[in-house]
């Protein structure tokens, strides 16, 4: 058994959730409304969940973006310590630093991204803030500046901003939080025009990365130096001949550390890819159809060779069996419906 928090767009709550051996899913209980709970950190040793969210309920979410930290008590329930408006629209992402003494956040709309330092209870301290500038060659989706993920290196030195709409990772130094973010343009990764990169992870040993181009349908293999990212190889997501309209959502490593897996929101599909020893990447060894419509995110049971994926415009979240020997995944029986699910954060 694993449990799991869900979030989504809506006012519905944070969703709590047991998933079992067989892949079944079981509704624990809701949280309070809560508006547009679309992205999840989790400091497992202060039992804390960090939630980026729309306004407090009855605010304007175009310009009272906020975030949220829950302590996680008993059967997996929430009770909210902290919220700090950000502004601007709803953040799309959250992350934390490995020592966990600071969370990140993106905000999409306004190419805002922001670092907050925590104090030792885990609430908010001082939050600082930088804001990109720009466009790229899409009119439709790279009219402006996107920032849409923020990660850290393993050692916690850097955070590596994916600006979907500036074809760029930006690379920040992190000193003190007094410090803020220092830009260090020598260290920018810069995608192929157009791609639009969205998320990234890095590896387990830390040398390598993957990061996912949304726009492209691409996934990239990058060595990393522990500054500088350069590319490896750059392989497609979807099969040969598809011509209809798909965007890449998510990128996660399984847990033996063996394949990248990246959803497809329009084909409606998780592309697997082998990776070797030096970190390359092969494949897709198998592009696996999903049941439901527009994966947005998934993740792997702790513990288990099951996936848990949410199924955004089916209004469900599902569970499938993943094959390590070929990367692909089959259907288990699993089904629950929960509104526009978007986020999934295990205990």
């Amino acid at each position: 058994m694993a449990k799991a928090f869900i979030g989504g767009y809506g006012t519905g709550g944070i969703g709590r959730v047991e998933i079992g051996g067989d892949g079944s899913i079981t509704l624990l209980g809701v949280t309070e409304p809560i508006d547009n709970p679309i992205y999840f950190a989790m400091d497992k040793g202060r039992h804390l969940l960090y939630v980026a969210q729309g306004a407090v309920l009855g605010k304007d979410r175009t310009a009272n973006g906020a975030l949220a930290v829950y302590s996680i008590y008993g059967d997996i329930g929430l009770r909210r310590l902290d919220l700090l408006v950000v502004g601007g629209s709803v953040p799309c992402h959250v992350s934390l630093s490995p020592d966990c003494s600071r969370l990140f956040y993106t905000d999409y709309r306004n190419a805002i991204v922001g670092a907050v330092a925590l104090k030792a209870d885990g609430t908010f301290g001082k939050a600082v803030s930088v804001r990109h500038e720009g466009h790229g060659p899409n009119p439709d989706r790279q009219e402006a500046a996107h920032a849409h993920c923020a990660i850290t290196s393993p050692d916690g030195a850097m955070l590596f901003v994916c600006d979907l709409g500036l074809d760029t990772v930006f690379a920040y130094g992190l000193g003190s939080a007094e410090d803020g973010l220092v830009h260090l343009p020598d260290c920018d990764f810069h995608t192929e025009p157009g791609a639009g990169p969205r998320h990234l992870v890095f590896a387990p040993s830390g040398r390598n990365a993957y990061l996912v181009n949304e726009l492209a349908s691409t996934v990239q293999s990058l060595a990393f130096d522990g500054r500088r990212f350069a590319p490896m190889q750059t392989l497609p997501m979807l099969p040969a001949g598809f011509d209809g309209d798909s965007k890449a959502a998510a990128i996660r490593i399984s847990p033996d550390g063996h394949w990248v897996l990246a959803s497809n929101r329009g084909h409606d599909s998780i592309a697997s890819f082998s990776i070797a020893d030096d970190g390359s990447i092969s494949g897709p060894t198998a592009i696996s159809r999903l049941t439901g419509r527009f994966p947005r995110d998934f993740a792997f049971v702790p513990g288990t060779d099951i996936v848990l994926c949410c199924h955004k415009l089916s209004d469900e979240l599902a569970t499938y069996r993943f094959d390590p020997a070929d990367g692909s995944l089959s259907r288990l029986n699993g089904t629950m419906g929960f509104e526009r699910p978007l986020a999934i954060a295990f205990l």
